[in-house]
């Protein structure tokens, strides 16, 4: 019996019971719940003392206004090539080929009419129009009598580049409107056959209607500079011409954001905010700074593409926003043990984002002229972002967040063990 409870006691001291473990995991939980807690707390008092700084308010203010400027600046009409059109006799013709023009061609023209002929050429001469046409009176007429010399007046700059596709699409819509005439004329006068206009027209009238409507000789596609792929141009989505200048902007203002969260960060640190914290807080902690404001121009971000109208899905963009958005809180906080002074950060950030904006591009797409600079954008984080809208996958957005946070993760090793 002694040894039995020798035995017992033996295994009551070498294994806890049921109340130790309870007790235990409540006081661990407890623990770890205070620590959330305190965590959350920190959190909250970080983001209001941001918010009573004027410089951070400045920046959050920055991203409505520029979007606002882009959106008075910019209209959708902007992004296309613009074709000036002027007829001497404004006739029922004229109206159908202008509406032929208007409604039927690639979104990337717009043909416009202008009122007057020596607008036309001012129009041209100044930029504002790629090129123009002048149409002479009676077309239908000139056509038929054979007169149709000189019937149109294409008129170009030395600079354009586009005249000949343009002159394809003026002169199939062409066909579409006075076709029909110069076909019924020739099967009157010339075809050898006795028939009179109204006959061959009644004739005419459904084969010509049916050839019109199938598809067309010309086929106009596009292709993605990206991704290489090709779409019909029926059924290829039309970008906003606002897509690249506002997403780009949003994207470069999440960076801007987090370059002043690191900023913020050496102000903390030398005011020795951080070293009341336990050591292995520390970089914890210290990202968290860096996100911080970070998340809040990202959500900012969001609001303005909501309100800018492009939107897209909403798990798409929760989600590319979220990885974008750690992706350079990561690369912050690896510039944070690069740079060690925050005069050289404050120096860095005018260049990155300048250089961010002329390289990936956002308002102009420099790479055009210096094609190299096409290898820099692997450097920049919003091309990143961009990418996603111009079609190309997710996966190298998600790559390059996994690689930064992965080097800020082992950079913080040696701090967390001081």
């Amino acid at each position: 019996m002694e040894n039995r409870g020798t035995e017992q006691g033996f295994v009551r001291g070498a294994f806890a019971s049921a109340e130790e473990l309870s007790s235990f995991a409540v006081g661990r939980g407890a623990k770890v719940a205070g620590a959330i807690r305190r965590f959350f707390t920190w959190l909250w008092l970080t983001a209001k003392r941001l918010l009573k700084k004027p410089s951070f308010v400045l920046i959050l203010l920055m991203l409505p206004a520029v979007l606002l400027l882009y959106r008075v600046l910019i209209t959708e009409d902007d992004g296309k090539l613009h074709v000036a059109v002027f007829f001497e006799d404004k006739d029922d013709v004229a109206e159908t080929f202008l509406a032929e023009m208007t409604e039927r061609v690639p979104d990337a023209f717009l043909f416009y009419e202008c009122e007057e002929e020596e607008d036309l050429y001012s129009d041209v001469a100044a930029g504002r129009a790629e090129c123009g046409y002048v149409f002479s009176e009676d077309m239908v007429g000139k056509i038929v009598s054979g007169e149709w010399r000189g019937m149109i007046t294409a008129v170009v700059s030395e600079r354009t580049i586009y005249g000949s596709f343009v002159n394809e699409i003026v002169y199939d819509k062409l066909n579409h409107v006075l076709g029909f005439e110069v076909v019924r004329d020739y099967l009157v006068k010339k075809s050898g056959l006795e028939i009179d206009a109204k006959t061959a027209a009644e004739q005419l009238g459904k084969s010509y209607e049916a050839a019109m409507n199938s598809p067309a000789i010309v086929e106009y596609v596009s292709v993605s500079d990206i991704t290489g792929e090709i779409e019909e141009e029926s059924v290829a989505k039309a970008e906003s011409v606002l897509t690249k200048p506002i997403r780009g902007t949003v994207a470069i203002f999440v960076l801007l954001t987090g370059l002043a969260g690191l900023v913020f960060w050496y102000q903390d640190d030398a005011e020795g905010r951080f070293r009341v914290m336990a050591r292995e807080r520390r970089p914890l902690i210290s990202f968290a700074s860096i996100l911080l404001p970070t998340v809040m121009a990202g959500i900012a971000g969001w609001v303005c593409l909501a309100v800018s109208g492009l939107w897209t899905r909403t798990g798409r963009e929760l989600v590319t926003m979220g990885v974008y958005v750690l992706l350079v809180a990561a690369f912050c906080n690896i510039l944070r043990f690069l740079i060690p002074s925050v005069h050289a950060v404050c120096a860095t950030i005018p260049i990155l984002t300048l250089i961010s904006y002329l390289c990936c591009p956002i308002l102009l797409d420099v790479a055009t002229i210096f094609p190299a600079i096409r290898f820099l954008r692997a450097v920049l984080l919003p091309q990143y972002y961009l990418r996603i809208y111009e079609g190309a996958s997710m996966w190298p957005l998600a790559a390059a967040a996994c690689a930064l946070l992965g080097i800020s993760v082992l950079l913080s090793v040696p701090e967390r063990n001081r």
